[in-house]
C-alpha cells in the first residue's frame, strides 16, 4: 500500500451472496417428517377441522370414514415449533396449523383411494362425451378434440 492511497480507494474482491426468497408454505410438512412416514408406509395429509370458525364435523366425519387417523405429537416431534397441540375440546392431542390437523393413512389404502376417485372422474367424463356424441347432428357435426391434462407444481405467470 502506498503513502499516497488510501485503504478506502484499493478495490476488494467482495463476495456477494445472492438471496432468493420464497413465499413460506405453511402447509409444507417437513421432508423428514415424510420419509419417516413413508418408511412405516404411510402417507400424510392436512385435513380441514373448521371453516368459518366453526368445527367442521362432516368434513373431518367424512376423511376419517376413509381411513385417515389424526397424527400426535408424539410422532412428529420436529413439528412442535411450527405447530399447536389443542388440549382440550374434540381435536385434543391433534397437532394442528390453523385449521387444519394432519393426519395419516396407510400408503395401500391411500393409492386405492385416489384410484377410485379417479376412475369415478374418468366415468363421469365418458358420460359428458357419450352424451355429446349423441346430440350430434350429421347436418351440423360436433367433433370432442378436447385434452385435459393436469400441471403441479409451477407457479403462476401473469402478464405484466
Amino acid at each position: 500500500m502506498s503513502k499516497t492511497s488510501s485503504r478506502a480507494t484499493q478495490t476488494r474482491e467482495t463476495e456477494t451472496k445472492e438471496y432468493t426468497y420464497t413465499e413460506p408454505n405453511w402447509l409444507a410438512i417437513p421432508e423428514p417428517v415424510v420419509d419417516r412416514f413413508a418408511n412405516e408406509d404411510m402417507v400424510l395429509r392436512w385435513i380441514r377441522i373448521s371453516l368459518k370458525g366453526e368445527d367442521d364435523y362432516k368434513n373431518v366425519g367424512n376423511k376419517m370414514s376413509q381411513g385417515w387417523v389424526f397424527v400426535t405429537p408424539e410422532e412428529v416431534p420436529e413439528m412442535l415449533h411450527s405447530a399447536t397441540v389443542l388440549d382440550a375440546g374434540r381435536y385434543s392431542n391433534c397437532v394442528v396449523r390453523g385449521d387444519v390437523a394432519l393426519a395419516k393413512m396407510p400408503r395401500g389404502k391411500a393409492k386405492a383411494r385416489n384410484d377410485y376417485y379417479q376412475d369415478k372422474a374418468n366415468a363421469m367424463m365418458d358420460a359428458v362425451n357419450q352424451q355429446l356424441m349423441a346430440a350430434s347432428d350429421s347436418r351440423m357435426p360436433i367433433s370432442n378434440n378436447s385434452k385435459s391434462s393436469v400441471t403441479k407444481g409451477r407457479m403462476p405467470q401473469f402478464q405484466n
